[in-house]
């Protein structure tokens, strides 16, 4: 199925309406009859790179191109992980003090350029997350995480320095898990201006497909994983 985010005169209430209903196309005639679903937007996205994204529409975009560690529900209403589900980590548990979880990584997680999924990626983006020299807006979520260690290639420990009840979704809802491998060269502060910012790859649900800027976003489910 193909995702295309078009830019129409609609307010933003409508984008975020036309955003939920695109999630049953045969109910609502969102869908062309091709496997195409278009969801109306009331603007273009500011970037594709999650650290960086600061508007809606680009949030929404990228939460189909890249993937967390795990789901909130739906209300967003949680205290500690209740009502989270598995995404790139298929299990977590916590230290008895609370001051750390350990994430087991998914082994069959893929980026879609078929390299694996591993656990220095996640701490790798969250250095990006916290570097001053990125100016991201999602830093100051992440002020009670200490670091990020690697035991192994399937499992990552977030650090906490001091305890909450929102530590578990501050950590796994700001952190959307970016490729080390395609971003460990580019500088920090010219991750907008990389090449990586106009054609992204995350492990998400959809691949990134193309964006005609002011216009049009195209995203292609990802079969492969």
């Amino acid at each position: 199925m193909r995702h295309t985010f078009a830019r129409p005169r609609v307010s933003l209430l409508a984008a975020i309406v036309l955003l939920v209903a695109g999630c049953q196309p045969k109910a609502n005639g969102l869908a062309d009859g091709s496997g195409s679903v278009i969801i109306a937007t009331g603007a273009d996205a500011d970037y594709l790179v999650p650290p960086i994204v600061r508007g809606i529409t680009g949030k929404q975009i990228i939460d189909q191109i890249f993937d967390y560690l795990a789901d909130p529900p739906a209300t967003l209403n949680t205290v500690g992980d209740v009502g989270f589900t598995p995404r790139l980590a298929r299990s977590w548990t916590w230290s008895k003090d609370s001051l750390a979880i350990t994430f087991a990584l998914d082994p069959r997680a893929r980026w879609h350029d078929g390299r694996p999924v591993r656990a220095g990626d996640v701490r790798f983006t969250f250095e990006v997350l916290k570097d001053a020299r990125t100016a991201s807006p999602l830093a100051t979520y992440l002020k009670s995480v200490d670091s990020i260690s690697v035991t192994d290639s399937l499992t990552a420990t977030a650090w906490f320095n001091r305890r909450s009840p929102e530590q578990f979704f501050d950590l796994v809802y700001n952190v959307a898990v970016l490729p080390e491998h395609l971003l460990a060269t580019v500088p920090r502060d010219r991750l907008a201006e990389s090449p990586f910012a106009q054609q992204p790859i995350g492990s998400g649900r959809y691949r990134f497909s193309s964006w005609q800027r002011g216009s049009l976003v195209e995203l292609d489910a990802d079969t492969a994983n």
